[in-house]
């Protein structure tokens, strides 16, 4: 894919404010293993961007998992992060597998076991199994 076009990287930025718009908790995996090294420009835009809705995605963004593969855009991901903290819980992984299963973590600890479950399911991933105990009176 490569490094996106401005008009590529405004789109993403749009879809993430979308998301943050609608209200709802949700936990976000973002795959960068195809994409190339953000422009500086687009590293300085997504630093106004996270200073915009730190807390639009403090109130409603449980975490993110990003898919990494390449070292350069890992490096341009931490050099962000430096200049602007991620404001909630975040996981770096080269494996999407590994991402999923963070996430539903996430969501399970936030008492969303549903959406954890379905996330899991989504992705092939084991489903874990709940058992309810009926409790005897004496």
């Amino acid at each position: 894919m490569g490094t996106p076009t401005p008009r590529q990287y405004e789109d993403y930025l749009e879809e993430c404010s979308a998301a943050l718009r609608r209200g709802e908790k949700y936990i976000a995996i973002t795959d960068l293993s195809r994409g190339g090294i953000p422009t500086p420009e687009q590293r300085q835009r997504q630093v106004l961007w996270l200073q915009e809705y730190e807390s639009r995605m403090r109130e409603l963004l449980l975490g993110v998992a990003f898919i990494i593969t390449s070292p350069l855009v890992r490096l341009s991901v931490s050099t962000v992060m430096h200049l602007k903290p991620m404001p909630v819980p975040y996981f770096i992984t080269h494996r999407e597998v590994d991402a999923v299963a963070w996430a539903g973590a996430r969501l399970e600890e936030w008492g969303m076991r549903i959406a954890a479950e379905r996330v899991r399911s989504q992705y092939g991933l084991p489903v874990r199994v709940y058992t309810v105990e009926r409790v005897r009176s004496a």
